[in-house]
């Protein structure tokens, strides 16, 4: 298989997965799915069954790194299982890489959802919040977690599928040979 071809597929499964989750703000399971099996087909074409290994490998790694996330109510289980999707096209390395780079935008994102609650004074700010929880682990040394309030800014879910998909196009990049 190409390069090219691969990491066109990807592109075009992650957007088409972020557009989604941008409008409905879900991911089917039937694309997760198909992403999933094309990821393993490709890698069994390419480099036969320790191709097939390293597709199950990344999906292992892939849900791992999203399933704590999921399971504290951080992030959505399409989410998790769209990064476990991707890990089959990527391997094991590859996937860790490229969610490191999806969850730095996905922190950007949050941070900038964060700073615009001081610009938009109809939704409530976290950043009171924010102080009292440092504070508390500065004083106590225990950290504290207290849930946004209804109507804050951060309060809002936003889709995290599109911190994936631009996390893993920049990986992407990043790898792709100069020469």
């Amino acid at each position: 298989m190409k390069p090219l071809l691969i990491n066109a597929l990807i592109l075009i499964f992650l957007w088409a997965a972020a557009s989604w989750d941008l409008y409905q703000r879900r991911i089917p399971n039937f694309l997760v799915m198909a992403g999933a099996a094309v990821g393993i087909l490709l890698q069994g074409l390419a480099a036969g069954t320790g191709g097939v290994l390293a597709a199950i490998s990344g999906l292992l790694v892939g849900l791992a790194i999203l399933l704590p996330g999921y399971m504290m109510g951080f992030t959505g289980a399409g989410d998790a299982k769209l990064m476990a999707a991707v890990g089959t096209f990527l391997g094991p390395l590859g996937i860790l890489q490229a969610a490191l780079c999806s969850i730095l935008v996905g922190g950007l994102i949050a941070l900038g959802f964060a700073f615009s609650s001081l610009m938009m004074r109809q939704s409530v700010s976290p950043w009171g919040r924010y102080s009292l929880m440092f504070r508390t682990l500065v004083t106590t040394g225990r950290p504290l977690y207290i849930p946004p309030e209804e109507g804050e800014v951060m309060g809002r879910k936003f889709p995290f599928a599109v911190s994936i998909a631009l996390g893993t196009t920049a990986w992407i990049a990043w790898q792709w040979p100069v020469a």
